[in-house]
């Protein structure tokens, strides 16, 4: 009869089940396909999707012990390769895909978990600009967190001792790399912030491949760095290298030994700023109190000028030199007029009668009347002539006349 050879449902699954997990190709498969209807129950950390092409889908679970190691977040719309094993879920009759690892198409989950998580902070602001904090131009006490062997430290330390060796240096050791790198780190951080007088916080370590630095990609330690209440440079693998906690640190380093320069101003410049400040202020000084002193100077002097004495002395200065210049006119005047009258008693002394007398021109009169040309004069007649030293009378006897013209 049909009932002795019929099966139940449950002995159905289980048989299918079997027959999924004795095909050896069926233990070890990766598909390809994209994310559909994917559902993480963060209680239980198990992650429940779809993979679907163009035709079909298939049913997929990661659990937790294996969602724990993924690298990025997946999404739906991505498409990924996904490792596992075919098996049926006796429960409800279904086969589907138990997943032992997933990686995205295109780029690495590496860098696809490194771009997820970084929009993520970027939208919540904690890359802002407006919330990073300015270094301390002179810290006298600076904490490294890195590991305590290796060149990086090294490099630091030296750094720091050469370029400024008035800070103190406080050394945290941490681990780098590995799965307790960011825990480390994040411990360091709070134990620091208990320590009073710090002034900076160099994280940093030396180069190398994204998986060494992933853990400086950690959430809770980039959270740790943003809210770190000392200002924190990063000096994290080569310059080329960038992690997550770069964004969120106050300032970036390319390496460590640059965050050392970074952290610490160079004490043999403040020592060139600080002599040609000093010298600036000398020269100041000179020329404030040379300022002054003229200034001083002139004021005495002004107030010189307002004593009665001085202003005596400076009026009887100008009535000597008025005086002077008086005396000087009135010599220039009488000089001019002795000239003057010198010329004029000359020319005076040249029409006295007298003098031309004393030359010879003597003036002859008739009657007492002057006789003054040869026509006047008559036959017989008399005429006076008066001489300087004394006069004669003559009789005229003849008149020569000459032909000159009247």
């Amino acid at each position: 009869m049909v009932s002795n050879s019929a099966l139940t449902v449950s002995q159905l699954n289980m048989y299918v089940k079997m027959m999924f997990e004795s095909d050896s190709r069926l233990k070890r498969i990766c598909v390809v396909g994209e994310i559909s209807n994917f559902v993480n129950h963060y209680k239980t950390g198990h992650c429940y999707f779809s993979l679907k092409d163009s035709d079909s889908s298939v049913k997929a679970v990661m659990f937790a012990r294996n969602a724990q190691f993924l690298k990025f977040r997946p999404e739906n719309g991505m498409r990924v390769y996904v490792t596992g094993r075919v098996s049926v879920f006796e429960r409800d009759g279904v086969y589907q895909l138990y997943a032992d690892s997933m990686e995205p198409e295109g780029a690495g989950a590496l860098m696809l978990a490194f771009e997820q998580l970084k929009n993520k902070l970027a939208s919540e602001g904690l890359f802002d600009d407006n919330r990073k904090r300015e270094i301390p131009a002179f810290p006298l006490k600076i904490a490294v967190v890195t590991s305590p062997v290796g060149a990086a430290v090294q490099d630091v330390i030296n750094i720091l001792s050469r370029r400024f060796p008035l800070t103190e240096m406080i050394l945290c050791p941490v681990a780098v790399q590995g799965v307790n790198c960011a825990k480390k780190n994040i411990s360091a951080l709070k134990k620091l912030e208990k320590i009073n007088g710090i002034d900076v916080i160099i994280l940093c370590r030396g180069g190398g491949s994204v998986e060494d630095l992933w853990g400086y990609n950690d959430e809770n330690l980039i959270r740790a760095v943003a809210a770190s209440k000392v200002p924190v440079i990063t000096g994290i693998g080569h310059e080329t290298d960038f992690t997550l906690c770069d964004f969120a640190a106050d300032l970036r380093a390319p390496t460590p030994s640059a965050a050392a320069e970074l952290a610490v101003p160079d004490i043999e410049e403040l020592y060139q700023v600080t002599d040609a400040l000093i010298s600036r202020l000398y020269n100041s000084v000179d020329n404030y109190i040379n300022n002054y002193e003229e200034k001083f100077l002139n004021l005495k002097y002004r107030l010189s000028l307002l004593e009665p004495k001085k202003k005596l002395e400076n009026n009887i200065t100008v009535l000597e030199s008025l005086n002077t210049r008086l005396n000087a006119a009135k010599d220039n005047i009488i000089q001019k007029k002795e000239e003057i009258f010198n010329i004029l008693t000359e020319k005076l002394r040249l029409l006295n009668p007298l003098e031309m007398i004393a030359k010879g021109y003597v003036p002859i009169y008739e009657n007492g009347k002057r006789v003054i040309k040869a026509k006047d004069l008559k036959i017989n007649s008399l005429v006076s002539i008066n001489f300087s030293d004394g006069g004669a009378l003559c009789e005229v006897k003849e008149i020569s006349l000459t032909s000159i013209n009247e």
